[in-house]
């Protein structure tokens, strides 16, 4: 178990940011803390990293005591802010910024050069190496970021929020990155954010976390079931009559139109597909409702994670 803590709790003055947090995550996993600005994402972040001393309870991160061991946490694990450009110089080029920190880790010579040169192609920023950062894009800045906190090659990586701020492109491209990174290098993540499809889109399990509590966790199908609520196929069939469909055990209208309400979307469009195809007829056009993880998070706070 890489991480294992019990309780955190951590306030400022009288405000509770963390109310009796517990978590565990095991080698290799991709974690996701969903939560609205404000949930105590970050603060929890920064005590698991030994940034912050928790007011109560503890636990082990890589193996060292939370509390008493902050600074061995601190050597061993690596973060990534919200801000791409925190800890990049714009007076050293894309490399140069990359030796600067791989000697701060105790990198030298061959074994400096080849680590560089390794992260570089692993981020896709070969081509840009000589380049200043302030000439290049949000995104690449970001990748930059990401790369310095896999020189050290720890096991343990920590991303908040890390596609804040980006556009459309730069964000999709730091995504699939962050996943090669967790299948293909095995590095276990821990990913803060507030975009419902990102964090279906990258997490196995993801923990809800709402005013300093985590209220709910689980995979996205199972966060999902907990709404209680169907999601809705609708699809516009060609070439059959509406008689032969209805006699396969669908609700279908005189114009074709075949509605399907289930909680299992993919299972039930791919069978609906098949047996219309195994009937003679032919899709027109295919729409899905599913239960998303916003519908997951107002069902259980009576919110909107923009609130």
């Amino acid at each position: 178990m890489l991480i294992d803590v019990k309780g955190l709790r951590k306030a400022y003055g009288a405000k509770t940011v963390l109310d009796g947090i517990d978590l565990q995550v095991t080698e290799g996993e991709m974690l996701g803390l969903l939560g609205p600005n404000g949930a105590g994402k970050t603060t929890l972040i920064k005590v698991l990293c030994g940034l912050l001393v928790p007011d109560a309870g503890g636990g082990t991160v890589l193996g060292y005591d939370l509390v008493q061991r902050p600074s061995e946490v601190r050597s061993r694990v690596s973060l990534v802010a919200p801000t791409a450009d925190v800890g990049t110089d714009n007076n050293l080029t894309v490399r140069q910024n990359l030796d600067f920190w791989a000697v701060v880790y105790g990198l030298r010579g061959r074994q400096r050069t080849a680590r560089v040169d390794a992260v570089l192609e692993l981020v896709d920023l070969r081509d840009a190496q000589d380049a200043w950062p302030m000439h290049i894009s949000a995104g690449m800045r970001q990748r930059l970021a990401i790369a310095r906190g896999l020189l050290a090659e720890n096991k343990l990586l920590f991303l908040d929020e890390p596609t804040i701020k980006l556009d459309v492109e730069g964000a999709r491209r730091i995504r699939q990155f962050v996943r090669d990174v967790n299948q293909c290098s095995g590095v276990t993540i821990l990913l803060t954010t507030h975009l419902m499809f990102e964090a279906e889109e990258l997490c196995r399990r993801i923990l809800v976390l709402d005013r300093g509590r985590i209220v709910a966790a689980g995979t996205p199908a199972e966060l999902k079931q907990m709404v209680g609520r169907e999601g809705r196929i609708e699809a516009v069939v060609e070439g059959l009559d509406p008689d032969r469909l209805r006699a396969a055990g669908y609700d279908c209208d005189e114009g074709g139109t075949v509605r399907v309400t289930t909680r299992a979307i993919d299972a039930e469009t791919t069978r609906l597909l098949d047996r219309v195809a195994e009937l003679g007829g032919r899709i027109r056009s295919l729409h899905t409702q599913e239960v998303t993880l916003e519908d997951v998070f107002f069902h259980l706070t009576g919110r909107g994670l923009e609130a």
